[in-house]
């Protein structure tokens, strides 16, 4: 079940899924249009492994649309108010899609972040796919129906090896086309944000990180991301089978396992040393 808060007139939604007998935390931070009742899978999954706070950033989700003169650190620092806020002093960060940006930026602004994990993004969005995100912007201020054929074919492929691929970009366009004018207008503010962001210090991500892509998305290509996971000093490279930029939906298991890897590593490991030192 969600929760809201509003700290200094900043709206959030966030909901906590305990790991009994753990003192670890997880940091899960959506795309711009998820909210967490569609991520409950992958929520509960992480949850198996540690206490997973699952995060709708201010202008994110279902929260009141923040302006697009809001930039991805001011958004980020905000996240940080609400991290700060729970109690939580590290954490291992999951992030998708456009969450990716703000988990960079809390390497840097935040000295808790245990490791990081991205899915289907980059820090911004790179050369190769801003006019591709402007044609959506576009489309978005027309119709609903043009918008949500032109945000599929953005960012999918028709591929028979997709697992149920025309069901989900049928199922996704069926969705996209019911959003009322409040989550187009969103949409639009947080892609002018993207285009308009340059990461702070990719430096500051020196923990471990693991970036993950679908070997098909034609948005976060494999070489844009690629590119992106060779800038970082201690990152492993994934990509999974059978997917392009909705492989949330596609190949759910593997994500989450992929996912939570590091941090299952990391706690399995302590665990160890405490254990020999006792």
């Amino acid at each position: 079940m969600y929760k809201t808060l509003n700290l200094g007139g900043v709206e959030y939604r966030y909901a906590i899924y305990g790991c009994e007998g753990s003192d670890n935390y997880g940091i899960f931070l959506l795309g711009a249009l998820q909210e967490i009742a569609t991520v409950e899978f992958f929520s509960k999954y992480f949850a198996r492994t540690l206490n997973t706070i699952v995060i709708e950033a201010p202008g994110t989700g279902e929260n009141a649309v923040l302006s697009g003169t809001v930039t991805i650190r001011e958004q980020s620092k905000m996240v940080l108010d609400l991290i700060q806020c729970l109690g939580v002093e590290e954490a291992h960060i999951f992030a998708v899609s456009y969450g990716t940006a703000i988990g960079v930026e809390l390497c840097d602004i935040w000295n808790g972040v245990k490791s990081l994990s991205v899915a289907c993004g980059v820090p911004g969005i790179p050369e190769s796919a801003r006019m591709a995100t402007i044609d959506v912007i576009a489309a978005a201020r027309r119709d609903r129906k043009t918008f949500a054929n032109t945000f599929v074919n953005v960012l999918t492929v028709d591929k028979d090896t997709i697992p149920k691929n025309d069901v989900i970009r049928r199922s996704v366009i069926r969705s996209v086309s019911k959003y009322d004018d409040y989550r187009a207008i969103s949409f639009i503010e947080n892609s002018i944000r993207l285009l308009a962001h340059k990461p702070t210090n990719l430096a500051a991500v020196s923990m471990p990180a693991v970036v993950i892509v679908g070997e098909h998305d034609p948005y976060a290509t494999l070489k844009i991301t690629k590119g992106f996971a060779d800038q970082l000093q201690n990152a492993h490279y994934v990509v999974l089978k059978d997917a392009d930029h909705l492989l949330h939906l596609q190949q759910p298991e593997k994500l989450a396992q992929a996912l939570i890897a590091l941090a299952k590593n990391q706690i399995r490991t302590t665990e160890e040393f405490k254990q020999l030192a006792s």
